[in-house]
């Protein structure tokens, strides 16, 4: 699994993210969030192979990050399986909401 750079505020989330690799993944892509600099973040989650809950947990942690840094933050290629289990967890709209700190 790796969160890189596409283009200035831009990333990508390929490869799979669930309880064995999460810690990691959200470790290392708030590192490369906060050096990205930039207003807001887009991360394509297109390339997700395969996802569990702990997912969630790492994109919820962005979001708390993004709020800390004044940034908006917006997941785009979602899959499918991945939104259904935001949908049940009832967080389906936090990760819509990509909005900076005042929400």
């Amino acid at each position: 699994m790796t969160l890189a750079v596409a283009a200035p505020g831009r990333f990508t989330l390929n490869g799979v993210v669930n309880f064995t690799t999460s810690a990691v993944v959200e470790e290392q892509g708030a590192r490369l969030l906060l050096t990205s600099g930039g207003d807001d973040w887009e991360i394509d989650l297109s390339g997700i192979s395969q996802a569990d809950s702990s997912a969630l947990s790492v994109f919820l942690s962005w979001i708390r990050l993004a709020k800390k840094q004044q940034t908006s933050i917006e997941f785009v290629g979602m899959p499918h399986e991945l939104e259904a289990l935001a949908e049940v967890c009832g967080i389906q709209p936090l990760l819509n909401n990509v909005n900076g700190p005042e929400n």
